[in-house]
C-alpha cells in the first residue's frame, strides 16, 4: 500500500512537471489561472526595467573586482523548454561572460552523471523496489544546460508579514532569479506542540496554514515578474522521525532548470504515507546536503562537474541578525564562524536582555541561537566561497536603488517604513554582487561611517591565531610563509636580516589568519624619554588573492583592535604609518580614530586610541616612533 500510494504521488508530480505541461501549472492548486496577462508589463517597459535593474545593481558594487567576480560566477539567464513562454531577454552583460567550452553532448553527459550520483547519495525509499530501468527513466529528469546557482531562502513567521512587505520580498527573489541566483524557498511556521502532534485536526490545521502562506509567497513572486510554484510530496521521514530526506530530487531540479522558484513547506511523509510535521531548519539542512558540491568524506571519488551549486543561504527573520554586544541597537555585521562560533553560542545561551531597555545586554531569543546553529551546520557542508545571510523581511523587501524607483511598478511600496524614495541597500542583492557584509565589520562602532544594521553575514571562515610576545624566529611561527605573505602583499622584497634584527626582540603580537592568508605584526616601540611603550603595527599584510574578498583584512584588523580593548595587549591603542600615496589609506582612514601627515618623508600616521586626552598626551611619542623607524622593504 505504501509503495502504491507513493508511486501515485510520484506520477502526479511527474505529470505536473512534464515538458508538455504549462509552466504556470503548479504541483498543487497554488497558481491563479488567467492572471499572467494582467501581471506582465509591455515589452518596452520590461526591457527598461531589466536595463535599470542590471545597470543599477552592477554600479552598486564598490569595486570593479566585485563586478568582475559576479559576472564570472553568475550567469543571469533562464534555461527554459521550447514550450515555455518567452521570458525577459538576457541582459547585455552576458556578452562579457566566458562561453562554456562544453559541447551539448558533454553537458548532457555531465548532467546525467550528476543526477545519478545525487540519487545514489539520496535514494528515494521506493527506488529500491522498482526495476532498475524503470527507476532510472522515472527519477532522472532533464535539467538545464548551464550551471544553476541556488540560493536557499527560509522565511520565518510568514503569516505575520503584511502583504506589501511580502510583495517586496517576492520582487527581490525575482530579481535574484534574473541576476543568476535561483532561489528555493522554505516556509517556516512552528509545528504543533509534540503533545498534540498526533492529533489529526491539529496537523490538518497546521498544514492548511503552511499551504496558505506558501501560496502567498508564490503570488508575491509572480507579482514581482517571477515564476514560482508550491512543491509538495518530495519530503520523506523515517519511522524514528529523524531528519527529513528529499525523496524526489527531480521535483526541485526540474523547476529550477526551467527558471521557476520552488516553495516548500516542512511537511514530510512517513513510511505509511501519513503527513507528519518536521521543522524548517531540518529541511534546510536536508536541502543543503542534497545540493552540496562539497564532499569532504568522498576524497577518493573523482570530483564531478556539477551543474547545480548551492551558493547562498538566506534567513528572513523578523528579529534580524545575531545580536552583538558591541552594537546594542544592532546585530553582528560579519561572523567568522571558525573563530567566533563558540563565543557567540555561549553569549546567546546566557543573555536575556530586554528589548529597548537602556544599558541592557543585547536581546537574545531562542531563534537567534537556532539560526546560528543551523547555519553553522549548513555552511560546514559547503565550499568556503558560500555564505549565509540573516536579515529582516522589511530589509529584504527594500528597493535596490533609486533608479529602479523612478520606473512605474505594479506593486505597492514594500513596507510603510520604506517609502518609494528610500535608498536603502537591499542586503540580498548586495550580498549576491559582493559576497560581503553591507558595512565592514572592522569599522569603529561609534564612527560616522557606521550605521546600525539588523543584517548579519556568516561564513565558515578561517581560523585565527594570536601569538603574544613570540619572536618571529620561534618554531610556532612559520617564518618562510610569513615572509612570503609580506612580500606578496606589498609587492616588494623584504630585507629579512635587517627586519629580524630590528623587531625580533620586541614583538608584542603576531596575528595570523588561516594558512598565512593574512597577518599583522605588532611590536613594542619606545620613544626617547618616554616611560610608556608604544604599541606599533609594523606590518599589515593580506595575500593578493585574498584582498577584497573573504573578509581576511577585516578579520585580522578587528582582532588586533579587540586584543587592545580586552586587555590582551596592554596598550591604549595601536599606532601605524603608511606612505601618503598608498591606495590602502582610504581603508585606514575609515578605521583609524585619527591621522596626521608627518612633515618630511611622505608618511601618514594613524592611531586607534579612543581616548582623546590620552592621545594628546602620547601624540609626541607616536610621531617620534613613526618618524624614526627605518624601512625594511627594499625600494622604500
Amino acid at each position: 500500500m505504501g509503495l502504491l500510494s507513493q508511486t501515485a504521488r510520484f506520477n502526479a508530480a511527474r505529470t505536473a512537471i512534464s515538458p508538455n505541461s504549462s509552466p504556470r501549472r503548479s504541483f498543487t492548486a497554488s497558481t491563479r489561472p488567467g492572471s499572467s496577462g494582467e501581471k506582465r508589463a509591455g515589452k518596452t517597459q520590461t526591457a527598461e526595467e531589466d536595463r535599470e535593474l542590471y545597470l543599477s545593481v552592477l554600479s552598486s558594487t564598490s569595486t570593479s573586482r566585485e563586478a568582475r567576480s559576479y559576472l564570472q560566477r553568475f550567469q543571469p539567464s533562464l534555461a527554459l523548454s521550447p514550450d515555455t513562454p518567452p521570458s525577459p531577454r538576457p541582459p547585455a552583460i552576458l556578452k562579457y561572460l566566458k562561453q562554456s567550452s562544453f559541447t551539448q553532448a558533454d553537458i548532457k553527459a555531465r548532467n546525467q552523471t550528476y543526477v545519478q550520483r545525487l540519487l545514489q547519495n539520496h535514494p528515494p525509499p521506493a527506488l529500491s523496489q522498482l526495476p532498475i530501468s524503470a527507476g532510472t527513466s522515472f527519477f532522472i529528469p532533464e535539467i538545464a544546460e548551464e550551471e544553476i546557482h541556488v540560493g536557499l531562502v527560509k522565511i520565518r513567521d510568514v503569516r505575520n508579514i503584511d502583504d506589501a512587505t511580502l510583495c517586496g520580498i517576492g520582487r527581490t527573489l525575482s530579481q535574484l532569479n534574473r541576476l543568476g541566483l535561483y532561489p528555493v524557498v522554505v516556509v517556516d511556521e512552528p509545528p504543533p506542540p509534540p503533545s498534540t502532534a498526533t492529533a489529526p485536526t491539529d496537523i490538518a490545521a497546521w498544514r492548511s496554514l503552511l499551504h496558505a502562506q506558501a501560496d502567498r509567497i508564490v503570488s508575491a513572486i509572480e507579482d514581482g515578474r517571477g515564476r514560482a510554484r508550491r512543491v509538495d510530496g518530495c519530503i520523506n521521514v523515517a519511522h524514528d522521525m529523524s531528519h527529513p530526506q528529499i525523496a524526489l530530487p527531480n521535483l526541485l531540479i526540474t523547476p529550477l532548470s526551467r527558471g521557476l522558484i520552488p516553495v516548500l513547506v516542512p511537511i514530510a511523509y512517513n513510511q505509511t504515507q501519513r503527513a507528519v510535521p518536521t521543522t524548517a531548519d531540518a529541511l534546510v539542512l536536508s536541502l543543503t546536503a542534497l545540493l552540496s558540491t562539497h564532499s569532504p568524506h568522498e576524497s577518493t571519488v573523482a570530483p564531478v562537474d556539477q551543474p547545480i551549486q548551492l551558493d547562498r543561504i538566506i534567513f528572513l527573520d523578523p528579529l534580524g541578525g545575531i545580536p552583538s554586544h558591541d552594537r546594542p541597537s544592532g546585530a553582528h555585521v560579519f561572523i567568522n564562524l571558525e573563530q567566533e562560533y563558540s563565543t557567540l553560542r555561549a553569549q546567546l545561551s546566557a543573555k536575556t536582555g530586554v528589548v529597548g531597555e537602556k544599558n541592557s545586554p543585547p536581546y537574545s531569543s531562542p531563534f537567534h541561537l537556532s539560526n546560528l546553529r543551523t547555519l553553522r551546520s549548513a555552511l560546514s557542508l559547503l565550499p568556503p566561497t558560500s555564505s549565509a545571510l540573516i536579515t529582516t523581511p522589511s530589509l529584504a523587501a527594500a528597493y535596490t536603488t533609486t533608479s529602479i524607483l523612478t520606473s512605474p511598478s505594479p506593486s505597492p511600496s514594500p513596507s510603510p517604513s520604506l517609502p518609494p524614495t528610500s535608498t536603502k541597500k537591499n542586503p540580498l542583492i548586495h550580498n549576491l554582487l559582493t559576497n560581503k557584509p553591507v558595512i565592514s565589520s572592522s569599522l569603529p562602532v561609534d564612527s560616522s561611517s557606521y550605521q546600525g544594521t539588523l543584517t548579519t553575514l556568516l561564513k565558515h571562515g578561517i581560523p585565527l591565531r594570536i601569538h603574544l610576545n613570540t619572536p618571529l624566529t620561534s618554531p610556532t611561527i612559520d617564518l618562510p610563509k610569513l615572509i612570503a605573505l609580506v612580500q606578496d602583499s606589498f609587492g616588494k622584497t623584504l630585507d629579512v636580516a635587517h627586519y629580524l634584527a630590528r623587531v625580533d626582540a620586541q614583538i608584542a603580537a603576531v596575528v595570523v589568519a588561516g594558512d598565512y592568508e593574512g597577518a599583522a605584526i605588532i611590536t613594542w616601540e619606545h620613544a626617547q624619554g618616554a616611560e610608556k611603550r608604544v604599541c606599533y603595527l609594523d606590518k599589515f599584510a593580506v595575500l593578493k588573492r585574498s584582498q577584497g574578498a573573504g573578509g581576511v583584512a577585516d578579520v585580522v584588523f578587528k582582532s588586533m583592535v579587540e586584543a587592545v580593548q580586552t586587555g590582551l595587549l596592554e596598550a591604549e591603542g595601536v599606532v601605524w604609518r603608511s606612505r601618503r600615496w598608498n591606495p590602502v589609506n582610504r581603508w585606514y582612514f575609515e578605521r583609524a580614530r585619527g591621522s596626521y601627515k608627518i612633515p618630511g618623508g611622505g608618511w601618514t600616521m594613524f592611531w586607534t586610541t579612543p581616548d582623546a586626552e590620552v592621545c594628546r598626551s602620547r601624540f609626541v611619542d607616536y610621531v617620534q616612533v613613526c618618524s624614526g623607524i627605518e624601512p625594511s622593504l627594499k625600494d622604500e
